[in-house]
């Protein structure tokens, strides 16, 4: 049958003789229904039977291709189409081989599987054609983004241009005044200057008619008349007071150094949204960047002392002071030279909390008695305040050398702040609903306090209303410090963590260590000196 000898190969189906008269000559047709290859004369006769006549011929390339796939969809063992699909062995079968080798095998109708494949096809194609609408629509968007930059960018010029423009001018008129203002000194010293010339000329003629006419007179005949003209004449001479020639007064102008961040204050700053720390409340204060972004240990220094480190604070001078036990140092500016060891009060209690007035003198709490001292620069202990009957805590120092302690109220509970004056006197004391775990001041001079009873950093100032209160979730940190900016570095454990003046964590990380971090502090070179194992101090550079 042509139809079963048609599952030879193409290159056999091109020639094969024809399928009706068995001639090989002229075989170019094929009949779709038949399946037969047809030459050119029984191509006529095929079509002119009355059976026959609708037929659809085409030529025998075409037939060539509906042979090859009609051999493809031919069981290779069976000879019969394939009516299956094998799950299990990923292939096309028919109806004799489910009922033998594929009998307990997973296998589906193989119209159903078609049908199974054009669904998932639609939907995958469906799920692109959404894609590339959505990339569409992201193009659409991007442009509109970066219409808005451009704009920005060219708003964002002409307004520093205006600024700069105006700075400009405002500097240009101020220099003004200020050659107009060094002329006019200039102008008075130099009239105030002849004036004087012109009184000394005057008053040098007038020494000079003087003893002229002393020396015309002088008389020679006795000596009684010669006594009295010289104590006449000498009288005169000594009421002749000579004038001074006043020095000239410079009117120099000294040329200042040029401060960036001045200039960025005045021109203004990138208010990048992405910036979660927010616009500062003090715009003469600069926001700082992250900590982690310029984290980089600068040195791990291993302190040259006996007892335990428990509290560290930097000095206006570079210094670095550390509460120990029974001891106070004085250390170098990179913690590796002991400058002064001053004895503390008591030799058995720990100098637990520590702060640096301006003057470079350090106060210190023992975290027990009632007592505060203060250790100065030179190396000395002098007694600063007693807090009795309350038990000292936490001791923290503002820039206008305000002293706040923080007091027991009973061993297990913090719940108020004394504020002193730099010599120890007694201004206010605020009771709070709180158990105080640790504070600092902030760059307004309100406290920060870790509150562990309301889990929670609150803010007050310095008459107790609270400005704001922040959930902190079991994290209070242990010991605060502030730096420049206004952002707040907490420790709790081993790790530090940086939060902004909102009181929100934005980064946090841990520190290597063996026990804990005792305490935290920030120089003047904006170092951050973190104190662990109680005589280590790791030094980092924290902002530029």
């Amino acid at each position: 049958m042509a139809f079963a000898s048609s599952r030879i190969g193409a290159q056999e189906a091109i020639i094969k003789p024809c399928d009706l008269c068995e001639d090989d000559e002229d075989v170019n047709w094929f009949c779709k229904d038949c399946f037969q290859n047809l030459c050119d004369r029984c191509k006529k006769m095929h079509l002119k039977t009355a059976n026959c006549k609708h037929h659809e011929v085409v030529s025998i390339l075409e037939g060539i291709a509906i042979t090859k796939e009609a051999v493809s969809n031919l069981c290779q063992d069976h000879n019969v189409p394939f009516s299956f699909f094998c799950r299990t062995c990923d292939q096309n079968i028919c109806s004799k081989c489910l009922s033998k080798k594929h009998k307990k095998h997973d296998s589906i109708d193989i119209h159903e599987y078609q049908s199974e494949l054009h669904k998932v096809l639609d939907t995958m194609l469906n799920e692109k054609e959404t894609e590339k609408e959505q990339m569409t629509k992201n193009l659409v968007t991007w442009s509109e983004f970066e219409t808005r930059c451009e704009k920005t960018l060219r708003e964002n010029y002409t307004n520093i241009d205006k600024r700069v423009k105006a700075i400009t001018s405002a500097a240009t008129e101020e220099g003004e005044k200020l050659k107009k203002y060094l002329q006019s000194k200039e102008e008075g010293q130099m009239t105030e200057s002849k004036e004087s010339k012109e009184k000394i000329e005057a008053r040098k003629d007038a020494y000079n008619a003087e003893i002229q006419a002393i020396k015309q007179n002088i008389p020679l005949q006795t000596t009684s008349s010669l006594n009295q003209f010289v104590k006449t004449s000498v009288s005169r001479l000594q009421s002749l007071k000579p004038l001074s020639i006043p020095t000239p007064r410079n009117s120099m102008f000294t040329i200042g150094s040029i401060n960036k961040d001045q200039i960025r204050d005045m021109i203004g700053r990138d208010g990048d949204q992405r910036d979660a720390s927010g616009p500062s409340r003090d715009k003469t204060k600069k926001r700082g960047k992250n900590v982690l972004e310029k984290w980089q240990i600068m040195k791990t220094q291993k302190l040259d002392i006996k007892s335990g480190c428990f509290s560290m604070c930097s000095s206006p001078d570079g210094s670095i002071w550390i509460g120990g036990k029974g001891y106070v140092y004085k250390m170098s500016s990179d913690c590796s030279t002991v400058l002064h060891q001053i004895p503390a009060r008591w030799s058995v209690w720990s100098c637990q909390y520590i702060s640096c007035l301006q003057s470079g003198d350090a106060v210190v709490s023992y975290g027990g008695p009632s007592c505060v001292d203060r250790f100065t620069s030179d190396g000395r202990r002098v007694d600063f305040a007693d807090l009795s009957p309350n038990n000292t805590r936490f001791v923290a120092v503002f820039d206008d050398d305000k002293v706040a302690i923080a007091v027991y109220k009973d061993i297990f509970t913090t719940t108020s702040v004394v504020l002193l004056s730099k010599e120890g006197k007694r201004l206010n004391k605020i009771e709070m609903d709180a158990n105080i775990a640790s504070f600092c001041f902030d760059n307004d001079g309100n406290y920060v306090i870790s509150d562990t009873k309301h889990q929670c950093l609150t803010t007050i100032d310095r008459k107790g209303t609270v400005l704001k209160k922040t959930e902190m979730k079991e994290s209070n940190p242990e010991r605060m410090a502030c730096d420049r900016y206004g952002n707040i570095l907490g420790i709790m454990g081993k790790n530090v963590f940086l939060m902004n003046y909102e009181m929100k964590v934005q980064q946090s990380f841990t520190v290597d260590c063996e026990d804990r971090i005792k305490d935290i502090c920030i120089d003047k070179d904006n170092r951050l000196f973190i104190l662990v194992d109680f005589k280590k101090v790791i030094v980092v550079k924290y902002l530029e």
